[in-house]
């Protein structure tokens, strides 16, 4: 495990909790309230944009960055007895995050394209942000 700022750590526990927004549809994180679960959330949905842009013929090499710098945080901060939820919540962000990219790549109509667009955008602004705080 590559070592992690103990402060950038703390700023991003800080940050997380501040992030009571509430989300639409399934662009954000279910529990806002637990900084561990935001970064496993965070952490599927840079898979899937990872995975995304395999498929897509992108360079994914950004997102596996910002993918393995999530999960640091998520090692970082996890009990020890989390790992079943962490999993879950991690697949299930992916499978979320995978099915607005999906829509937004292939769906004929493009309004809804533009909306699975902006919603995925939205969600991983919202990862990203943890990142630069």
């Amino acid at each position: 495990m590559r070592y992690l700022d103990p402060m950038h750590l703390v700023r991003a526990l800080v940050v997380s909790l501040g992030l009571v927004a509430p989300a639409t549809g399934q662009a954000g994180p279910g529990d806002l309230s637990d900084p561990v679960m935001i970064f496993a959330d965070c952490a599927g949905r840079f898979s899937a944009e990872m995975e995304h842009s395999w498929l897509m013929g992108h360079d994914p090499a950004e997102v596996t960055r910002q993918r393995a710098m999530m999960i640091d945080l998520v090692d970082a901060a996890r009990p020890a007895d989390a790992g079943p939820a962490i999993l879950a919540t991690r697949i299930e962000a992916k499978f979320a995050q995978a099915a607005l990219l999906q829509r937004a790549s292939f769906t004929r109509d493009p309004q809804q394209a533009r909306q699975a667009r902006a919603t995925a955008r939205a969600a991983l602004e919202r990862c990203l942000f943890l990142m630069t705080s």
